[in-house]
C-alpha cells in the first residue's frame, strides 16, 4: 500500500508535465514521425496530389498517336478477337502512311488461324523492326505464380516485345509506371521506355504526370484506318500505340484527376510524361521529417500562450502555404512532396488550441462563479466598512444594508429600520424618485439637516432587482458622501481665483471680466491705473509683512473713494473702475486718488510709511467698449505720467498708441522678413595693425523692407529684443554667417554679436554648436561678441555658458568696453579672449587727452591680462599710428572699410591693397 503512494505521485507528476504545451507539441511531432515511417498518411497524400495536377494543366506533344479499337471498329470487323489478318492490315496501312514505331497493346501469345498468323508475320517482317508487340504477366485464379504472356516466336523474330503492365496501388489507382519488367527470364522494357528513348536496360519506375490531358492525344479510329480514311499527315513520322477503348474489351484503369482511361491511352500518357521531362519523383523521407521538425518548433511557439485567433490564422496560412509549395514543386520541377503529415500536425495544433481555449473559458467561468460567491460576502463587508455612506432600501421602504459611515453621518441605527423614519427628508425624496423612475439617477447634490448641523451631500441612486430569500425584489442603492468641507474649499478657491490673496482686491482677469460685463450692458466706464512710488524701498527696509500691511491699507483707501471695483494688477500696481466722466472731472478724480494715497500710513509695530502714486486714466468714451483695450490705454497713460516731470496724472490720448502700433508693426514686419529671407548680412573688415593684413570680419545684419524701407539695425534689433524674436534672428545670423565664412581663407576669422536676451531666453551654446555643424566651419575661426549687459542677470549661469563656448575652441570678445558698468577689478575673472574698445573713445583720438588716457589704460590692462584688443571706429591714419604704438592688436572702422558684402570682402582679402589699408 505504501509503495502505491509514490507511484501515484510520479504518475500525477508525469501527467502534469505532459499537460505542458511544448511537451504536447513534441509528443505529437513524434507521433507524426512514426505515422510517416509506417506509411499511414499515404492515402491522404495520394488524395492531395490529385487536385495539384489540375493547377498547371499540360497538353500532349502529339508525337504519339492512339489508334483506337473502339466500339465502331469492333462492329466493322464483327468478331473479337480479330483475325490476325486485320492487325496485318492495320500495320501495313500505318507503314504506308509513314508512321514511325508501332506498338500493339494486344495479346499475341497464342496462335490464331494459319492464314491470319501468316499474314501478320509477313506484315511484321515488312515493318522492318518498327513494330513492337505487347508482353505482360497476369495472375491466374488458383495459381500462385503469375502467367507470362510473350508474343509467339514466329512474331517475336520480327518484332521486339514491350511490357504493357502498369503499377496498381493498394486502392487500385495507377499513379506510377515501370520502365520495364522481367518476363520469361529476360528484361523487357515498357512502351514508354522504348518510345521515350530510355536505355533498354534502365530499371525502376516513375510517377505519371496527370497534368497532361489525355484528350489532347491524337486519336484515330481503327475502323477509319482500315477503311483508308486517315490522311498521311495524321501519322507520318509519329509513333503509334494500337489498343482498345471499347467497353466490351474491359481494358481500363482508374487514374487520378481523369477517372478511367483505356490501357493504351494510359501507356501514351506515361510516354508523354517521359518525353516532356516530367517524370514525377518523390522528395524522399528526410525533407518531410525536416518539415515536421520545423512544424514542432512553430507549434511550440503557437501553443506558448498565443491567442486562439492567431493560432487559427497561422495554421490556415501555413497549411495553404505548404500546399501551394507542394503544388509549385510538382508543377515546376516534377517533385512529389508529401504534405499530409504537415496538415495533420497543423490540424492537431489548432484542435488542441481550441480545446485549451474551451478548457480555459470553462476555468474562467468556474473561477468567476467562485469569485461571485466570494464577492457577495466581500460586498456585504465593503458596504459595512465603506468610507462613503451606503444605504440599500427594499421596495417596502425597509433598509436592508447600510455602511457604518452612513449611520455616523445621519446619527441613527439604519439596518432594519423604516427609511421614512431614519433618513432625512432630502434622501427620502431621492429614494422615492428612484423607485418611481426605475433608472440610474445621475450624480446630484442635496442639502440635509443633521444633529451636527446642515450638511451638503453628493449622491447617486441606483435601482435594481435582486434575489432575496428566493424572491425577486426591487431595491435602491443610495451612495452618498459629505462634501460640505469640499464645497467650502471650492468656494474659497473660486474667491481666490478672482481676488488678490493679500489685499482682497480683484485680480487683473476679474477686473477685465467685470468691466467687460458692464460695457457689454451698455454702461460707460472710467478706468484709473495707479503705480506706487517708493513702495519697493519700504518693502526692502521694513520687510514683506509690513509691505503687505501697506498694500491692504492702500486698497482700503481706494475702496473708500467709492469706485465700482478695485483691483490689484500685481506688485504695486492697482486699478479701479468708476462711472464714466468728462476729462476734467476724471483728471480731478485721479489726482484726488493720488493725493489720498500719499498721506502717511500707520503700519504694525509703530512703523509709519509714506508713498506717492502716479495715475493714468481713460474712459470707454475714448478707448471704446473693450475692457482689455481700456486697460492698455490706461497703462499707456500711466507710463506717460511716470515719464513726465512733475506730473502724477495723465489721461489717455489717441496719439499715445502710435508707439505701440509702431512696435507691433515692426515686430510683424521683422517676422515676415525672417520668413521671406529679406534680411542680408554685411561684413566689416578687422585688420591686424602690426601688419596691415585682413584677419577677420564682423557680421552685421541689414534689412530693406518693401514697406518700411531701410530699417536701422539699432531699431529692429531693439524691437527683436523686446519681443524675444532676437532668438530666431540671432540663430539665423549665426548660421548664415558661419556658412559664408566657411568659404573664406582659413586665416580670416568671423565675429558675430550675441544679445544678452539670447542668453536669457535660449541655449546659446547649443545654438552656436548647431550653426557650426550645419555650416561646416571650424569653431576656432569664430568669435562671438557680447556686451557687459549679459552679466546683469544671472552672471553665474552666463559665465558657465561662456566657458562651455570657449571649450569648443570659440573666442569670446567683450564689445563696447568702457560704456557699461564693468569693473576693471574682475575683468581678469571673466571667460573672455578679446576686449573691444568702444568707438566713442577711439573717435576722439588723438586730440583728446582724456580719451588717450582711457585707451592706453585699457590697452595696458588687457596686455597684462593676456587679452587681445580690438579698437572700433578707426577713421584716420593718425588713429592707427597712435593705437599701434600703444600696443593695440586689431583695428576696425571706416578707415579700413565700411561694412561690405562677402564677395567684396573676399576681393579685399585677395587684392594688393590689403596690406596698404593701414
Amino acid at each position: 500500500m505504501a509503495s502505491c503512494v509514490p507511484t501515484g505521485r510520479v504518475l500525477g507528476r508525469v501527467l502534469q508535465i505532459l499537460r505542458l504545451p511544448v511537451l504536447q507539441v513534441a509528443f505529437g511531432g513524434l507521433l507524426l514521425v512514426a505515422a510517416v515511417l509506417l506509411g499511414l498518411f499515404a492515402p491522404l497524400d495520394n488524395a492531395l496530389r490529385g487536385p495539384r495536377y489540375g493547377l498547371a494543366p499540360a497538353t500532349a506533344s502529339g508525337a504519339i498517336v492512339f489508334v483506337d479499337i473502339d466500339t465502331a471498329s469492333l462492329a466493322s470487323v464483327g468478331v473479337w478477337p480479330w483475325p490476325r489478318s486485320v492487325h496485318a492490315r492495320l500495320l501495313d496501312a500505318l507503314m504506308a502512311l509513314g508512321a514511325g514505331r508501332v506498338a500493339f497493346d494486344v495479346d499475341f501469345a497464342v496462335a490464331s488461324d494459319a492464314a491470319g498468323d501468316a499474314a501478320f508475320e509477313r506484315a511484321l517482317a515488312d515493318a522492318g523492326g518498327y513494330a513492337l508487340l505487347a508482353a505482360f504477366q497476369q495472375q491466374q485464379v488458383g495459381v500462385t505464380a503469375p502467367a507470362v504472356n510473350m508474343p509467339l516466336p514466329r512474331f517475336a523474330q520480327h518484332a521486339d516485345p514491350v511490357s504493357v503492365n502498369v503499377n496498381l496501388d493498394a486502392d487500385g489507382i495507377v499513379r506510377s509506371y515501370p520502365l520495364g519488367m522481367w518476363l520469361g527470364g529476360r528484361w523487357v522494357p515498357s512502351i514508354a521506355a522504348v518510345f521515350g528513348d530510355i536505355a533498354p536496360n534502365a530499371q525502376g519506375q516513375f510517377g505519371i504526370d496527370y497534368a497532361i490531358d489525355p484528350a489532347s492525344v491524337p486519336r484515330l479510329s481503327a475502323a477509319d484506318l482500315l477503311a483508308g480514311r486517315v490522311p498521311a499527315a495524321a501519322v507520318a513520322g509519329r509513333d503509334v500505340v494500337i489498343g482498345a477503348s471499347a467497353v466490351e474489351l474491359r481494358d481500363f484503369f482508374v487514374v487520378p484527376r481523369h477517372g478511367i482511361l483505356p490501357g493504351a491511352l494510359l501507356q501514351i500518357v506515361a510516354t508523354e510524361t517521359l518525353l516532356q521531362g516530367r517524370a514525377l519523383v518523390g522528395a524522399g523521407l528526410w525533407p518531410e521529417l525536416a518539415a515536421i521538425a520545423l512544424l514542432i518548433g512553430i507549434g511550440a511557439w503557437l501553443r506558448s500562450g498565443r491567442r486562439l485567433w492567431l493560432v487559427a490564422i497561422a495554421c490556415v496560412t501555413l497549411a495553404a502555404g505548404t500546399e501551394a509549395a507542394a503544388a509549385l514543386l510538382q508543377a515546376r520541377v516534377a517533385l512529389l512532396f508529401d504534405t499530409a503529415a504537415i496538415h495533420i500536425g497543423l490540424a492537431a495544433i489548432l484542435l488542441t488550441a481550441l480545446l485549451d481555449e474551451v478548457r480555459r473559458r470553462g476555468e474562467q467561468h468556474r473561477l468567476a462563479a467562485r469569485e461571485r460567491d466570494a464577492v457577495r460576502v466581500v460586498l456585504d463587508r465593503v458596504i459595512t466598512d465603506s468610507f462613503d455612506g451606503v444605504v440599500i432600501v427594499r421596495d417596502d421602504r425597509r433598509i436592508i444594508s447600510a455602511s457604518q459611515s452612513a449611520a455616523r453621518l445621519l446619527g441613527h441605527v439604519l439596518i432594519g429600520e423604516e427609511a421614512n423614519a431614519v433618513l432625512p427628508l432630502g434622501l427620502i425624496r431621492v429614494v422615492d424618485e428612484s423607485f418611481a423612475r426605475a433608472a440610474v439617477a445621475p450624480v446630484h447634490e442635496v442639502a440635509i439637516e443633521t444633529a451636527a448641523g446642515p450638511r451638503q451631500l453628493e449622491y447617486a441612486a441606483t435601482p435594481s432587482s435582486v434575489e432575496i430569500d428566493g424572491a425577486t425584489r426591487d431595491v435602491v442603492s443610495l451612495s452618498f458622501r459629505d462634501i460640505t468641507e469640499r464645497r467650502a474649499a471650492e468656494d474659497r478657491l473660486l474667491y481666490l481665483s478672482r481676488h488678490d490673496p493679500v489685499t482682497g482686491a480683484l485680480t487683473r482677469s476679474a477686473l477685465i471680466e467685470e468691466a467687460q460685463a458692464r460695457l457689454s450692458a451698455g454702461q460707460a466706464l472710467a478706468l484709473v491705473m495707479l503705480d506706487l512710488r517708493r513702495f519697493r524701498a519700504i518693502n526692502d527696509t521694513l520687510g514683506h509683512n509690513q509691505g503687505d500691511v501697506l498694500l491692504r491699507l492702500v486698497v482700503s483707501r481706494l475702496r473708500n473713494m467709492g469706485p465700482d471695483a478695485v483691483a490689484r494688477l500685481g506688485g504695486d500696481n492697482f486699478a479701479l473702475l468708476a462711472p464714466a466722466m468728462d476729462g476734467e472731472r476724471l483728471a480731478g478724480f485721479a489726482e484726488s486718488i493720488a493725493e489720498w494715497l500719499s498721506f502717511p500710513y500707520q503700519l504694525d509695530g509703530g512703523h509709519s510709511a509714506v508713498v506717492a502714486a502716479s495715475a493714468g486714466a481713460t474712459t470707454s468714451l475714448v478707448s471704446g467698449s473693450d475692457a482689455e483695450t481700456m486697460l492698455i490705454h490706461a497703462d499707456m497713460a500711466l507710463s506717460a505720467a511716470k515719464e513726465s516731470v512733475g506730473s502724477v496724472v495723465r489721461l489717455y490720448e489717441p496719439g499715445m498708441d502710435n508707439r505701440l502700433q509702431a512696435s507691433q508693426q515692426m515686430d510683424a514686419a521683422l517676422r515676415g522678413a525672417l520668413h521671406h529671407q529679406q534680411l542680408t548680412l554685411v561684413y566689416q573688415p578687422q585688420i591686424e595693425l602690426g601688419t596691415g593684413r585682413l584677419i577677420g570680419a564682423e557680421a552685421l545684419s541689414r534689412w530693406n523692407d518693401p514697406t518700411l524701407g531701410i530699417v536701422s539695425p539699432a531699431d529692429f534689433v531693439a524691437a527683436a529684443e523686446e519681443t524675444g524674436l532676437i532668438v530666431e534672428l540671432g540663430a539665423w545670423v549665426l548660421e548664415a554667417a558661419c556658412r559664408e565664412a566657411a568659404t573664406w581663407p582659413e586665416h580670416i576669422r568671423l565675429a558675430v554679436n550675441v544679445s544678452p536676451v539670447q542668453f536669457e531666453l535660449s541655449d546659446v551654446a547649443e545654438t552656436i554648436e548647431t550653426a557650426l555643424q550645419r555650416a561646416g566651419l571650424d569653431p576656432r575661426r569664430l568669435d562671438i561678441e557680447i556686451t557687459e549687459g549679459v552679466f546683469v542677470r544671472n552672471a553665474t549661469q552666463v559665465t558657465r555658458t561662456l566657458e562651455m563656448i570657449r571649450a569648443m575652441g570659440i573666442g569670446i570678445a567683450l564689445d563696447d568696453f568702457g560704456t557699461g558698468y564693468s569693473s576693471l577689478g574682475y575683468l581678469g575673472q571673466l571667460p573672455i579672449d578679446k576686449i573691444k574698445i568702444d568707438q566713442r573713445f577711439v573717435r576722439e583720438l588723438p586730440g583728446d587727452p582724456e580719451s588717450i588716457a582711457i585707451v592706453t589704460s585699457v590697452l595696458g590692462l588687457s596686455h597684462a591680462l593676456g587679452k587681445t584688443t580690438v579698437a572700433e571706429g578707426i577713421e584716420t591714419a593718425a588713429q592707427v599710428d597712435l593705437l599701434r604704438a600703444a600696443g593695440c592688436t586689431i583695428g576696425q572702422g571706416f578707415h579700413f572699410g565700411r561694412p561690405m558684402s562677402a564677395a567684396a570682402l573676399l576681393e579685399l582679402a585677395s587684392g594688393p591693397e590689403t596690406a596698404a589699408v593701414a
